[in-house]
């Protein structure tokens, strides 16, 4: 982008390619497809690559939030600054995993860091799991807007500290957290989902990667 000028996709798409002396960079069209073996992937999980040159960036945050993972031979459907593929450091007393890590989910990591990021891994081998942050300065989650100091998350991109919020904008009190629970100020988002605790609601299918439930033990 800094070289060229381009937008953030088309330098993006260049940079996927491959490059030829002498000739234009061009993009795997397999990547804009699901491979033979997947099942149940749609378009939209497909990853920035599938996306219109001119796409908004509210698009490209929802692309970077709901990209299907792949196995650790192929290419991470994320924007890329991540550890898909690499070796995992497992260590175990018979010796080192020979397993590789594989890229499973990216959401927003901060509050108010509006391409802060935080990402999770897993080894298909031995299971082990970490996570990790990540800055993606061209890569925006939301946007600040002036009136009320209130932060708008933009559709489609799951936020662990907010309800998730599918086909409308999220605006979020930035002095009180959560609108329903305070959640992401004082504690976790604690707000009912559809399974899991019938108090708080953690531990089910819809609850945010850092709930976990709270409610006293009886």
């Amino acid at each position: 982008m800094a070289a060229t000028g381009e937008p953030y996709t088309v330098a993006a798409r260049a940079l996927a390619g491959t490059r030829q002396p002498g000739a234009t960079a061009t993009l795997d069209r397999a990547l804009l497809a699901p491979y033979p073996d997947e099942e149940g992937v749609t378009v939209d999980e497909l990853g920035w690559r599938a996306l219109p040159t001119d796409a908004t960036p509210g698009q490209r945050a929802r692309a970077e939030a709901i990209w299907r993972p792949v196995s650790a031979d192929r290419p991470c459907r994320c924007s890329g600054s991540c550890h898909h593929g690499e070796a995992c450091d497992e260590e175990y007393a018979d010796g080192r995993c020979s397993g590789r890590t594989v890229h499973v989910d990216r959401y927003p990591g901060s509050l108010w860091g509006l391409t802060d990021w935080y990402d999770e891994y897993v080894c298909r081998s031995c299971g082990d799991g970490w996570e990790g942050s990540v800055s993606l300065p061209d890569v925006p989650w939301g946007e600040r807007k002036p009136e009320g100091g209130t932060t708008l998350i933009y559709p489609g991109v799951r936020h662990p500290s907010f309800r998730e919020v599918n086909d409308e904008y999220d605006y979020v009190d930035a002095d009180a957290g959560c609108p329903e629970c305070s959640g992401g100020i004082d504690g976790r988002c604690i707000c009912d989902t559809d399974d899991g605790c019938p108090e708080c609601g953690a531990g089910g299918p819809n609850t945010s990667p850092y709930a976990e439930c709270l409610c006293e033990d009886e």
